[in-house]
């Protein structure tokens, strides 16, 4: 996704050293290591050991280039020992069709699976837990603020009923639950939508770890270094957006792209999942 855009704006160079915050399967981290070699160094950083094994398979030609480490990137002070700077650094924080499409991992109200919802499965808090523990004040919280979601009050009720009668533990017992709380419109959008959103952010929190990581990796550029986030919704959009003006100010970072990049219409078409996809750029001083 915008992997053009991309290598273009990390402005990669051989033997340059950068560093994947969301590794993922390693799709740009491929492309990253192909322009770095033959003494590049690239480390990759995943909170989630399936995708770790997923890039570990996919980069295997590249290990002697290539630092992978599990762990989430709010922490980068102390996963990141190296005393150089980096060259580039790059965070993609959409869902991988992988995690999206395993129905164990209860991301998606496309598959029936058990509600999870945990990037890092080794920590206890799951959407289940949420869902059925929460008050009806947290969860309405929950879906205005990470969801804005309109509906929230009434999603939060049904939620709350059904969950008296047993408990709500699958993906699918919790759609049928919203869409029968919201009103039967022509949306673009599922109507569960939101709700799935919110409680993925509330369950990995994902918007305080994004806060906590940013200035952590802006302090890690060398000199001329760039920073690449792509988000895909308006709440991480504004985050980066803020601390990249931030540090802006402090004359420590020059933005780069003072609107967002989106793909291209050929590649919305080829992946409708890039629709939401804003790729900010900025550049150490």
């Amino acid at each position: 996704m915008l992997s053009d855009e991309v290598a273009e704006y990390l402005a990669l160079q051989p033997g340059g050293r950068y560093l994947d915050c969301t590794i993922g399967s390693g799709g740009h981290s491929a492309a990253i290591l192909k322009r770095i070699i033959p003494n590049g160094k690239l480390i990759g950083l995943d909170q989630d050991e399936e995708m770790l094994s997923l890039a570990r398979e996919r980069l295997k030609n590249y290990k002697k280039n290539l630092e992978l480490i599990r762990g989430n990137f709010s922490e980068l002070k102390k996963i990141i020992s190296e005393k150089d700077g980096f060259a580039g650094i790059l965070y993609d924080l959409g869902l991988s069709l992988f995690q999206i499409r395993k129905k164990e991992r209860g991301f998606s109200f496309l598959v029936d699976g058990p509600l999870d919802m945990r990037m890092n499965q080794r920590q206890n808090l799951t959407a289940e837990q949420v869902v059925n523990e929460s008050s009806e004040e947290k969860l309405i919280q929950i879906l205005k603020e990470y969801g804005e979601e309109y509906y929230a009050p009434r999603i939060v009720s049904a939620i709350i009923r059904g969950r008296k009668s047993s408990p709500i533990s699958t993906t699918f017992q919790l759609k049928r639950i919203v869409t029968s709380a919201v009103p039967k419109r022509k949306k673009r959008i599922h109507p569960a939508t939101k709700t799935f959103q919110a409680l993925r952010i509330a369950v990995n929190r994902e918007l305080e770890a994004l806060e906590w990581s940013l200035p952590q990796a802006i302090n890690l550029l060398e000199k001329k270094g760039r920073i690449l986030v792509i988000s895909f919704h308006s709440l991480e959009d504004r985050i980066v957006k803020q601390t990249f003006r931030k540090f802006a100010e402090s004359k420590s970072l020059k933005v780069i792209t003072r609107s967002p990049l989106i793909p291209t219409r050929m590649e919305r078409c080829i992946n409708p999942h890039a629709r939401s996809a804003k790729l900010r750029v900025a550049e150490k001083l």
